[in-house]
């Protein structure tokens, strides 16, 4: 039997389970202002810039932001909309979506790594909506020191400053999950289908790394070659892959995109279309960089037709993998469905 709490307890809200959905980032803005604060926060994650602070610091004030923002900004200008940065607004939806999938019995949130809304505030309101048990969702399919793990540093860097702790659950990657390769493989077939002329290829093109991270144990080149193996097996269209959004002088994964793009009409493929199984939402990496740029060095090279497929976003066979994916990850937690 228990006693009720005296008349002077303050009132404690507890016995939920709450959902994190965590994605990268973006500035608030298009402009180079906002884009400055984002790089700077983003570009001082040891998790991201592997080398020492000391060499890098001088870099990033003297060089870096004082010359990327005002490109960067460009080419999210290109992509912005009423909604603001398509990154934001899709990850909105996606946890909105999966709200009402999942109901009442979880309360589900969203944060980015980088920028607004914070990894912090989120967990934050999760808690103080009663939530003492919390699944983290990293939505990287693969694994990678400078995603997953740097997500999950953030989140036990906000545990470290609370008193009372939720008890916390991590979704592990999902590059070869089959719940992933179906969603993604429908995804691709439907938008394939669409199409008002036939690919000769389909590029799916990965976010590039370092060749150092590969080299230091991280998983995520093999992460992408496995993802790109099992779709690829499973469509009616050849496919090749490629890292892109390269930076800096370091070498790094290979093939790369935009040398792929450049040289396909040479090789008599030029009919392509695109794909970035990589991102679970389109971003400026896929809208600008892919769509724009890579349509123009594609179709320069001597291209005749070009398609960027979407990412899975909050389309019906990706938000059915996502429920699914988080409800495993629920078990013991919320009753199964």
């Amino acid at each position: 039997m228990t006693s009720a709490a005296p008349p002077d307890h303050p009132d404690v809200r507890h016995g939920r389970v709450g959902v994190l959905l965590i994605n990268l980032g973006t500035p608030d803005a298009p402009d180079p202002g906002a884009v400055r604060r984002y790089l700077g926060e983003f570009l001082t994650d040891p998790r991201v810039i592997e080398i020492p602070r000391w060499l890098w610091r001088p870099i990033l004030h003297g060089v870096v932001l004082r010359v990327r923002p005002k490109k960067s900004a460009h080419a999210y200008g290109q992509v912005w909309t009423e909604e603001g940065s398509p990154l934001a607004a899709i990850t909105r939806r996606q946890a909105l979506a999966l709200q009402q999938q999942l109901g009442d019995a979880v309360l589900v949130e969203h944060a980015m790594r980088y920028g607004n809304p914070g990894i912090a505030g989120a967990l934050d309101r999760l808690f103080a909506a009663g939530c003492d048990r919390i699944l983290t969702a990293p939505l990287y399919p693969q694994y990678c020191a400078a995603t997953t793990a740097s997500a999950n540093d953030a989140v036990f860097a906000a545990l470290a400053a609370l008193r009372w702790q939720p008890a916390i659950r991590t979704l592990p990657p999902y590059y070869d999950d089959p719940l992933h390769i179906d969603a993604l493989v429908e995804s691709l077939q439907i938008q394939l289908r669409q199409l008002d002329f036939e690919p000769q290829k389909l590029l799916l093109s990965f976010h590039g790394m370092p060749k150092r991270t590969l080299e230091l144990g991280d998983p995520y080149h093999c992460h992408c070659r496995k993802t790109a193996r099992l779709v690829g097996e499973r469509l009616d269209i050849p496919t090749d892959i490629a890292f892109q959004s390269r930076f800096g002088r370091a070498k790094w994964l290979e093939p790369a995109t935009d040398t792929m793009l450049a040289a396909y009409p040479g090789q008599g493929v030029t009919r392509l279309a695109i794909a970035a199984p990589g991102f679970s939402a389109d971003c400026v990496e896929t809208l600008e960089e892919l769509d724009i740029r890579g349509r123009d060095t594609f179709l320069s090279a001597g291209g005749t037709r070009f398609a960027r497929l979407d990412c899975l976003n909050d389309s019906p066979e990706g938000m059915h993998m996502l429920e699914m994916l988080v409800r495993r990850e629920l078990a013991g937690w919320v009753p199964q469905a």
